[in-house]
């Protein structure tokens, strides 16, 4: 069955693809989305459970700093956001620690690792300071840091890459934190009610298996339920690098006929993506409020706790909802120890997630047990539509993004979080991919 044709075909209804299918859509284009799922939005998944008083993210859920490009839309869209607490703790030696100062050493190891001159892995990097016992402790830290909040492996991320994407954040404000409190998805729907409204079509449930081209040409064939045919003067694929990465004849593979060239097959396979297991548990009351742990300055209670850290469980980072008092606590890992947790099942990873947090209160297991009435958990690793979390940059991990950003012979174009330019993991930088490439597109078309 075809479906007619069409100016611009998108892969993937995540925050890129719709980004793209708005601005290729405001210029008059005609716009078809195809999206594997069942729902819009990719990463972005807000679940809402009637006896919980906040919705729950299972995927995206800070906005990290103020993306102007973000903001925009956020104000365009009317919705209403709250800053995140930036109170931290760290448990270390049964005590609590205020987070600052180990704040401030990471940031002195980043200094440093930014005089290095060439792209190397941070292991390498690491492996280059001295061995004494404060430095080694150190080391130990960064690395902790590393791989919860790039997903990273140290074996693979690059100095060049972790060094770019630090000051573009900084260009930001990026220590600073927000959250939607009814929910990341508004501004995904939001994305994708603007397409509709300039007559985009979205397909759901709509698996692509093969997309033949040639020069200004482009044919889709679907996997999933009776075979369809999309013809396109031009598609954009913005699927999870994971997913372009996947090997052929797994569920959610698309082969290209004929191959993509030898240069931007390199860049794909160049680029690395990174997991993390995070999990939302929802308790019958605010017990940890109660708590009182030993600190510098005497008992610290946790009553003003906005996150609390602690390298020595599987789940080294929890936080809470504040400003809004909710029954409600995330947990958070990342890199290769996120990567072996995640090949266990739901219940395991859930026994693990209450004997972290119970060693990171000083209570019992029984006790957090007790109060549990819910856990919430998306398997991004094992979610065949997006193999992985969210991507970093290897070693000369800025070239190919550089290579994957330009278009196929002015018909094939790629978009994503991967390819953000100093964003990468972050739905500000999936929007700002996708925009480029409506505006590299409509370029192609005459229209820019």
């Amino acid at each position: 069955m075809n479906d007619g044709f069409i100016d611009v075909l998108i892969i993937g209804a995540g925050a890129a693809g719709l980004s793209a299918a708005r601005e290729v859509c405001n210029a008059g284009v005609a716009v078809t989305i195809l999206e594997a799922r069942d729902r819009v939005g990719g990463r972005v998944r807000t679940e809402r459970n009637p006896s919980c008083p906040l919705p729950i993210e299972l995927g995206a859920e800070f906005v990290h700093g103020k993306s102007p490009e973000l903001f925009r839309l956020i104000d365009a869209a009317g919705l209403t956001f709250c800053d995140v607490s930036g109170r931290h703790w760290f448990v270390e030696n049964d005590r609590l620690n205020k987070f600052e100062s180990l704040w401030d050493k990471i940031n002195r190891i980043m200094d440093r690792m930014k005089r290095t001159p060439a792209d190397i892995t941070f292991q390498e990097f690491l492996s280059s300071l001295p061995n004494d016992n404060e430095t080694c402790k150190l080391k130990a830290r960064v690395s902790r840091y590393v791989q919860d909040f790039h997903a990273a492996r140290l074996d693979r991320v690059g100095t060049k890459g972790l060094d770019f994407v630090n000051e573009a954040s900084e260009s930001i404000d990026g220590d600073i934190s927000f959250r939607f409190p009814g929910g990341y998805d508004q501004v995904t729907d939001w994305l994708c009610e603007q397409a509709l409204q300039q007559s985009a079509v979205v397909h759901l449930n709509t698996v692509v298996k093969e997309i033949s081209w040639q020069e200004n040409k482009v044919l889709v064939q679907t996997a999933t339920g009776p075979i369809r045919r999309f013809v396109a003067k031009r598609c954009l694929i913005t699927l999870p690098l994971g997913v372009l990465q996947a090997a052929p004849g797994d569920l959610g593979a698309v082969r290209f006929e004929p191959a993509l060239p030898d240069t931007t097959m390199r860049a794909i396979s160049q680029l690395a993506m990174g997991n993390v297991v995070r999990i939302n548990l929802q308790f019958r009351e605010r017990f940890w409020e109660e708590i009182e742990l030993p600190a510098d300055d005497g008992q610290q209670s946790l009553w003003p706790m906005g996150f609390i850290h602690s390298s020595q469980t599987p789940f080294p980072t929890w936080w809470t909802m504040l400003p809004v008092r909710a029954p409600l606590l995330v947990g958070w890992g990342g890199g290769p120890e996120a990567e072996a947790l995640l090949k266990n099942d739901e219940k395991f990873i859930l026994n693990q997630a209450v004997d972290s947090l119970a060693k990171v209160l000083h209570v019992s297991e029984t006790h957090v047990r007790d109060k549990l009435v819910a856990g919430y958990l998306h398997n991004w690793q094992a979610d065949p539509f997006a193999r992985g979390a969210y991507s970093y940059l290897p070693v000369a991990g800025r070239e190919a993004q550089q290579i994957l950003s330009e278009p196929v012979e002015s018909t094939l174009f790629f978009a994503g979080e991967a390819l953000s330019d100093g964003y990468v993991g972050t739905v500000h930088g999936a929007i700002m991919s996708g925009a480029r490439a409506a505006n590299q597109i409509l370029a192609e078309l005459n229209l820019r």
